[in-house]
């Protein structure tokens, strides 16, 4: 019988999303003689991912880079800088510019791209399942037992969830923490019940695409075709950017006053209409209204989260992207992330020293460097869209409102300072840096 110390652990991979098949690149792309048996479960009939467009920076073209995808990604994506308006007046006007590192692009063809680089032939390596919706799993100290909607059950060394904000893994994950909890701290046992389902952070968004031959018809300078743009106002803010020559990716958001945290009414998707929208700022710049003017269909999302996940991992099980840390658009950052923790992650699991036996520690490994960051990302996203929409819990200490809502450039200047510090991160380790001290720290757990 094979020693578990030298036996490479079978991956599981549940969610065929962005982040799940970035691990499965990244691990393909590592593993070099190691023959890592990978199986991918997506729950639908075929890869797919919600929303049009996707704003990626520095860190995830560095990735993609990595994966010999960097040219493939400046053939398909557009370099938008971008620029924040206050927008809820007649006349707007810009208050910050970041002008280097956004590139975006349609969200299909950022999953196509990962989605072509796997040998998906190549059932040595890589097994993918579809129409395999998860919906618990069990585990001990030698394997993960996982369950799927259809009755079909499988079994692997480690489970990785990629699973969405909706995540089954972490209802799993946080359930069973809370059930080992409950006979010696009920108060902790509660508390880890609260992170099974994500929380609504009190917005609404509308969606939708414009069709940018229109735009340049009547608007050929219109700031929507060549630069992101956050329309900012009070309670509300909009957001548009080009992902294609052609298309622009667009919304509105609207902020329910006390709404953060509460449990939401209603259903999370529902139709909506053109009137909806121009209802919504009827009174906002020119700017923004030649966008609504082009609406042709929108529907209104609940913004959920995940925030502030105790730990991504549990024993042979770890969750990844949205499933750990779900977060508002406000900073283009949540597929970033995704890719991020996938790279992280794969380079650990394709690491010499990472065997079946020693799994859990090097899960935990991941959670050290990942978790922290990706956290932080989170509340910096969410104070984003706060102070966006002018909150006056989330704008910068002593500032005047009243002055800040008439326009007062002095007012605008503290807010653009604390955008700048939010936004920072953009700016800073690249994920070599964190593989470098997840190294050092596998060389000292994995002893």
């Amino acid at each position: 019988m094979a020693d578990l110390d030298t036996i490479p652990p079978r991956v599981a991979i549940c969610g065929g999303g962005i982040g799940g098949l970035t691990l499965a690149a990244v691990l393909q792309r590592f593993i070099g003689d190691k023959k890592l048996s990978i199986d991918l479960y997506e729950a639908g009939p075929k890869f797919t991912e919600s929303g049009a467009g996707i704003t990626i920076w520095q860190s995830t073209r560095f990735i993609l880079g990595a994966l010999g995808l960097g040219d493939a990604l400046e053939q398909k994506a557009l370099s938008t800088p971008m620029t924040f308006r206050k927008s809820d007046l007649q006349q707007g006007f810009t208050f910050f510019d970041v002008e280097e590192g956004s590139t975006t692009l349609p969200r299909r063809e950022l999953l196509s791209l990962f989605a072509d680089q796997l040998l998906l032939d190549d059932g040595s390596v890589l097994h993918t399942h579809f129409s395999k919706r998860l919906l618990h799993y069990e585990q001990n100290e030698k394997g993960v037992n996982m369950h799927f909607q259809d009755g079909s059950s499988a079994s692997a060394d480690l489970l990785i969830g990629s699973d969405g904000v909706g995540s089954a893994t972490r209802k799993t994950m946080y359930k069973q923490l809370s059930e080992r909890m409950r006979g010696t701290d009920s108060e902790t046992a509660d508390a880890l019940l609260g992170f099974m389902l994500p929380s609504w952070t009190g917005s609404y968004a509308y969606r939708f695409l414009i069709d940018a031959e229109k735009i340049k018809a009547t608007h050929p300078d219109h700031i929507a075709l060549t630069r992101g743009t956050m329309w900012c106002g009070a309670g509300k803010n909009g957001i548009s950017y080009p992902i294609s020559p052609t298309v622009i990716n667009a919304g509105t958001m609207v902020m329910v006053p006390g709404g953060l945290g509460k449990p939401l009414e209603g259903d999370s998707v529902v139709k909506a209409s053109a009137e909806d929208v121009a209802n919504l700022t009827q009174d906002w710049e020119e700017g923004f209204q030649v966008l609504v003017d082009n609406i042709n269909e929108t529907s209104r999302w609940a913004v959920s989260q995940v925030r502030g996940l105790p730990q991504y991992v549990d024993g042979r099980v770890a969750l990844l992207g949205d499933a750990a840390h779900a977060m508002t658009p406000h900073l283009g950052a949540g597929a970033g992330q995704a890719i991020e923790d996938a790279y992280i992650l794969a380079r650990i699991l394709a690491h010499p020293s990472v065997t079946n036996q020693n799994v859990p520690q090097a899960l935990k490994v991941y959670d050290v460097i990942r978790r922290p960051i990706a956290n932080d990302i989170v509340e910096r996203s969410l104070r984003q869209c706060f102070i966006s929409t002018l909150h006056p819990d989330y704008l910068p200490s002593g500032i005047d409102i009243a002055k800040l809502q008439s326009g007062d450039s002095s007012e605008w200047t503290k807010v653009r300072q604390d955008m700048q510090d939010i936004w920072s991160f953009h700016g800073g380790k690249m994920p070599d840096d964190h593989w470098e001290h997840a190294q050092a720290l596998l060389a000292s757990t994995l002893v």
